[in-house]
């Protein structure tokens, strides 16, 4: 990584880089935080000097900031120089520090200590939720005050985006130390809890009725499983995996199954700030589809428009990066709920342009289209099309001629319309 001018200043893109981060929230194998070492190349070489000295107040800062966000962990001590507490945090944030500037150094004691953190949290009676929390609130702290500190040593956008890469990376790798010791100081009961929510996600998914809701709610008791007021399934394609698991660290309160033909989540509360972008990390391997947000009682058609809309990305009639939201796609799932339908309309339309070849006919589907489109306005379909007002004119009549007074039908040229929006979706694809 290279430096910038002194003084000069960090932009936001610097500073966005950290919340993209912060905001994601899931967890990644320790051999990501490898790789944003390896990527992060070589180190400024004020490094040390700029961020050691924040250490033992950032440490501090730390431990404050999780007691006073975190419920579960009020009770950390408040003025805390000599506690244990802030001693693992300042070992852990020079730790960080080292490996940044000699990337070849392990993190062995790290990984003891936090694991040990997690079979506590589970001797206490801290959930994962509340242990995942204070993981974010520290990272966020820490990021905040290296910024601050890259900013004043004038470290260049570059620079820092890598650095947030690491840090997050890193904390999210001290997090899923801390579920891995988390889960084996639960033992069969984290076994127990798991084989309920499986049971607990067919019945979510099934759309249970007025009749289940206590053996849902009995169920959810015992699963640990707060009942939330809306959900949103996900839809996810299949990747290759060596464990049909979403990363420890993802929120708890997610059910979740990789291991079925149709792999999907259940999102409680799927609005709420970042929660997609959660789920962006914990599947980078793998396309998914998120239904839309609804009440418990309607899993299920959540769950339903999330497989069609995953299956309409894998055969490319819906476009994506790496997942897409139903609502984004209302209109499209409509138009291929009941593709047989469509497929008939087509057959009808195809047989009234098959006296012509086909340059012919896809001159005239495409003004048809547009005349539908523009309600008929020539100008306009001329700009669309790129052709001159005359030819819009010729290719009208010939319309016309084809198709007589169907043009003048509203049912006929609603139907028309869909079938062609269909027919542009799926191109030559299908």
């Amino acid at each position: 990584m290279t430096g910038s001018p002194a003084g000069g200043p960090l932009p936001a893109s610097a500073l966005c880089e950290g919340v993209r981060y912060m905001a994601s929230a899931s967890t990644v194998t320790v051999s990501t935080f490898r790789t944003a070492l390896r990527d992060a190349g070589d180190a400024p070489p004020d490094l040390v000097s700029a961020l050691g000295p924040e250490v033992p107040s950032l440490a501090i800062e730390i431990v404050r900031e999780i007691r006073e966000s975190v419920d579960d962990f009020g009770d950390l001590p408040e003025q805390a120089p000599r506690s244990r507490v802030v001693a693992t945090v300042e070992r852990t944030l020079h730790q960080f520090i080292d490996q940044i500037a000699n990337p070849a150094g392990t993190n062995d004691h790290c990984i003891s200590v936090y694991r040990r953190i997690g079979r506590e949290a589970y001797e206490t009676g801290t959930g994962l939720d509340a242990l995942q929390s204070a993981y974010r609130v520290g990272a966020r702290v820490a990021w905040r005050r290296i910024a601050d500190a890259g900013r004043r040593a004038g470290w260049s956008a570059e620079t820092m985006s890598r650095l947030a890469e690491a840090v997050f990376a890193y904390v999210e790798e001290l997090a899923e130390h801390s579920v891995q010791g988390h889960a084996q100081a639960g033992g069969n009961t984290t076994d127990r809890v798991t084989a309920l929510r499986a049971k607990l996600l067919e019945l979510v998914l099934a759309g249970p009725n007025a009749e289940q809701a206590d053996t849902l709610a009995g169920l959810a008791r015992e699963a640990r499983w707060r009942i939330p007021a809306t959900v949103a399934c996900v839809a996810v394609a299949p990747a290759e995996r060596a464990e049909p698991h979403l990363p420890p660290a993802v929120a708890e309160d997610v059910l979740a199954d990789l291991g079925r033909q149709d792999a999907c989540l259940v999102v409680p509360d799927p609005d709420a700030p970042g929660r997609h972008e959660m789920l962006a990390r914990a599947l980078r391997d793998s396309p998914f589809a998120v239904g839309p947000s609804v009440p418990l009682a309607r899993a299920a058609a959540s769950h339903r428009l999330a497989v069609q809309t995953l299956s309409l990305m894998r055969r490319g009639i819906i476009a994506f990066d790496r997942y897409v939201l139903c609502s984004d796609e209302l209109p499209t799932l409509v138009l291929f709920r009941d593709e047989d339908v469509i497929a008939l309309m087509a057959e009808r339309l195809d047989e009234r342009l098959a006296p012509l070849k086909p340059p012919q006919r896809a001159r005239l589907t495409e003004t048809l289209q547009a005349w539908i489109v523009t309600g008929g306005r020539v100008p306009r379909i001329a700009e669309l099309l790129h052709v001159h007002v005359q030819t819009v004119r010729y290719r009208l009549r010939r319309l016309h001629e084809l198709f007589g007074d169907d043009l003048d039908d509203a049912d006929w040229k609603f139907g028309m319309e869909m079938v062609l929006r269909a027919k542009s979706l799926t191109g030559s694809r299908e």
